[in-house]
């Protein structure tokens, strides 16, 4: 059967030209949800947010499984494993604990319409439009998010045809569809303007100036702007007679942006100070800065374990880029001092305050908005945002700029793969020498060139990731009467690595108790009882012997916590198989984060009540 779906308006299913149940309400979300992200994974996190917002039902995962193998019933395709279909097929596959709706383009309208679009087949593209994207499912928010980048990407293909049209002289049968899509947005400049020069082909110049005025009223009451300079400029052009000029705006359009800084104002530039010590990391910071500057996906995602110096690389990387961003550098942290998640509005107004935005202007519907204000902000300028410590997609995503050539750097612990479209940069430790050179910048090159051996050996120990040999470099600037060959052994020895590094400052293991208590129960044990292993590189059949699973199971738990950058791939050992394949993987856990696992689980031995026979 062939199967094909629509969400250029209310959702569709068609099964031979003819429309199908899409089945339930929850099980409807969830299509939505994987056609809005055609071939694109989505966790099984994000999918469970969507079906039941911040409530799930304890067997939420089982349920999401079930309304799955709803929708491979409905599609006719089989469960991931089997070959590649064949356009216009559709299948449902089950990725790295999420789902991926495949489809060609034959098999989605709005595939079929961006298609058409990059052909230049602008009418055909614009016919395949039934109304609103996905009307009936914006009450959620992933699909919300998704439906209005659909939206805006047919204004901007209705303002390109429109635009073609007024070229061709065909300005005046185009007027009514002109209207009636700008009465749908009416703050869109652009379409606006190409509203009037329609109007004026057609002889009808006072009803264009009368667009105009409306504007201007609208943009004074509901965002307290004055028209664009480009607008005003096309109405000066009207009132002198002198024939508008096509509107070609160079940057995409938008509802009316605020100018840029005030006249002799500097932009905003709030970032925290560049890393005094930041070491190495060149060839990253170089293709950081390349994704930022670039033509496409100015999105990128910075993960690694606690203490990889993922703040610290944005940092560096955004002072370095002042001269490519010309309308300001922001920093914003999505958590406070005790770790709980900040509320999005306060997130926003920080944004907005930092911006130099006075207030939150009314959004559409009146009502004072600070998503819309930062959105308007964003609109026209090319700024750089560096959004810290995320957890999931859903804490970014109101945050990304909808149109205009701004760039946006997250870091987080988790890789976040269900922002589409981002490049992600996964930090590894150290190497030895770049460990060694930060360490010298902090206790003196001569100092570390005296006994550079000692000195690998206490930066191996440190685990090479930024933040334990920023502890090591802080405890021997005090030490300094200790010689280094002194500060490896005990490093070594027997005294416990926190103990060494953290003395009495608590804030390191605070954070590593954050870092393993935000998981799921199940992550959380795991994470202690590996604890118990005896060294941090280990096997997935050590890890199911501590974790007390079969090595199935204990190959499942690793990934998830692997995800959650709480380990990483040490490599393979042994031979590589008859096929080529590589050897056991081997898993290891950050150094300071196994020594947290180690304590934890050698408190908990301590309170276990002996038994007497």
């Amino acid at each position: 059967m062939a199967v094909g779906f629509g969400i250029l308006g209310p959702l569709r299913v068609l099964e031979n030209g003819r429309e199908r149940d899409a089945g339930s309400r929850k099980q409807q979300i969830l299509l939505a949800a994987l056609l809005s992200h055609a071939n694109t994974r989505l966790s099984a996190d994000v999918l469970v947010e969507a079906l039941w917002d911040d409530a799930p039902p304890r067997t939420a995962r089982k349920n999401l499984q079930v309304y799955v193998c709803g929708l491979r019933r409905l599609v006719g395709a089989e469960p991931a494993g089997t070959a590649e279909p064949a356009a216009p097929a559709v299948r449902i596959s089950h990725q790295a604990g999420g789902y991926v709706l495949h489809t060609a383009e034959d098999g989605l309208d709005a595939l079929r319409f961006e298609r058409r679009a990059r052909a230049g087949e602008l009418a055909g593209a614009l016919g395949l439009w039934r109304g609103p994207a996905l009307d009936g499912f914006r009450d959620v928010p992933l699909i919300d998010a998704a439906a209005q980048r659909l939206d805006r990407r047919f204004l901007g293909v209705f303002e390109d045809w429109l635009d073609a049209e007024l070229a061709a002289g065909r300005g005046a049968e185009a007027i009514e569809r002109a209207t009636e899509t700008a009465q749908r947005h009416p703050l869109r400049e652009r379409l606006r303007m190409l509203q009037m020069t329609a109007l004026c082909q057609a002889g009808r110049r006072s009803e264009a100036l009368a667009v105009y005025d409306e504007l201007r009223q609208l943009l004074a009451q509901e965002l307290g702007l004055p028209p664009s300079p480009a607008l005003a400029r096309f109405y000066r052009a009207l009132l002198c007679d002198a024939g508008p000029v096509l509107p070609r705006p160079a940057a995409p359009a938008g509802p009316a942006a605020p100018a840029g800084p005030a006249e002799g104002g500097a932009p905003p530039h709030r970032l925290p100070p560049d890393p005094p010590a930041f070491t190495g990391r060149a060839a990253v910071v170089r293709r950081l800065a390349d994704v930022l500057t670039g033509d496409a996906g100015r999105l990128a995602v910075l993960t690694g374990p606690l203490g990889a110096g993922k703040t610290a690389l944005a940092v560096h990387t955004a002072h370095r880029l002042g001269e490519r961003f010309p309308d300001g550098r922001l920093f914003v942290r999505l958590r406070g001092d005790d770790g709980r998640l900040r509320p999005l509005e306060d997130v926003l107004r920080h944004l907005l305050a930092a911006a130099g935005h006075g207030g939150a202007p009314p959004g559409p519907a009146g009502r004072s908005d600070p998503r819309w204000a930062w959105q308007l902000w964003l609109t026209g300028r090319r700024a750089l945002v560096v959004v810290d410590d995320a957890r999931r997609e859903s804490e970014v995503r109101p945050l990304l700029p909808e149109a205009g050539e701004s760039a946006v750097v997250v870091t987080a612990r988790p890789r976040l793969i269900g922002l589409e479209g981002a490049h992600r940069f996964s930090l590894p430790p150290f190497a030895v020498d770049e460990a060694v050179e930060f360490l010298g910048r902090t206790i003196g090159a001569d100092r570390v060139e005296a006994d550079r051996d000692s000195a690998a050996r206490i930066v191996r120990a440190a685990g090479l990731l930024p933040l334990g040999v920023r502890l090591v470099a802080d405890r021997l600037a005090f030490l300094r009467h200790v010689p280094l060959s002194e500060y490896g052994a005990r490093l070594t020895g027997g005294r416990a690595l926190l103990d060494e590094l953290c003395g009495g400052d608590p804030l390191v293991r605070v954070r590593l108790a954050g870092s393993v208590g935000e998981l799921p129960e199940a992550g959380h044990r795991a994470v202690l009882r590996l604890g118990l292993l005896a060294h941090p590189v280990f096997t997935p059949e050590q890890a199911a012997t501590v974790l007390d699973c079969d090595p199935g199971a204990a190959a499942r738990t690793l990934e998830d916590l692997l995800e959650a950058s709480l380990l990483t791939v040490a490599g393979a050992e042994g031979p590589a198989g008859a096929d080529g394949a590589a050897g056991t993987v081997r898993f290891a856990m950050p150094a300071l984060l196994y020594a947290y696992a180690r304590e934890r689980a050698a408190r908990a031995a301590e309170r276990v009540p002996v038994r007497h026979r």
